[in-house]
């Protein structure tokens, strides 16, 4: 995935000279310094494009990271089933918390006015590094392709794989956006998403092959 790499070195250095670069004037010092909670003595714009610098190679380093994690990870195969169960709350109502058939555990899902349901999915789907495999090499295929030649911008995760891809430079499964997104998604990836199961404190979701 060599333009997924490209790419992820290209934005986030572009992005660093740009805050670099509003530091020129006092305006745009004073705005980077309360951003970034920091507050320096003496030489106060050396301190502070230290501090971008820094912050810049641990989020590319941590770009990467994943990147090659998912790249390495296994191709999909078999079966992953997802499974919400609901717990009534005081105060939320009832939150979700999901589990799959590969070990992952997420957290108990609280708040109200957006969809809980989705939010748990997106987090049992993001622990399947194979599926973000796909997702990754589908963009990986659009950068490669003549169309990114021609487009006037890089086309975000949600044009390049549909609503719910996320908004990063590497593409995930939000949360809230309501189920039929991530399983739009899922079909895209060449995969089928459907529900098996239903009731009051359970849903069950089943992602394979397919046929």
């Amino acid at each position: 995935m060599n333009q997924l790499k490209k790419l992820i070195e290209k934005s986030l250095n572009k992005e660093l000279i740009r805050e670099i670069s509003q530091l020129e004037t006092q305006e745009g010092l004073n705005k980077s310094l309360q951003w970034n909670g920091k507050t320096y003595k003496g030489n106060v714009k050396k301190k502070l494009i230290k501090f971008l610098t820094l912050k810049h190679e641990k989020r590319l380093h941590q770009e990467l990271n994943q990147l090659e994690r998912v790249k390495s990870s296994d191709d999909f195969g078999g079966e992953f089933i997802i499974t919400i169960e609901w717990k009534k709350s005081y105060m939320w109502g009832s939150n979700p918390r999901v589990s799959t058939n590969y070990g992952f555990e997420g957290s108990s899902i609280g708040g109200c006015g957006y969809c809980k349901l989705s939010t748990a999915t997106a987090q049992a789907l993001n622990s399947n590094l194979s599926i973000l495999k796909l997702m990754y090499q589908k963009k990986e295929n659009y950068l490669n392709s003549k169309q990114f030649l021609i487009d006037e911008e890089i086309k975000g995760n949600n044009e390049i794989l549909g609503y719910g891809a996320g908004y990063g430079l590497l593409p995930s499964f939000s949360g809230g956006v309501g189920v039929t997104s991530h399983e739009n998604i899922i079909s895209r990836l060449g995969l089928k998403m459907r529900s098996i199961s239903s009731t009051k404190s359970t849903d069950v979701y089943l992602i394979s092959m397919v046929d």
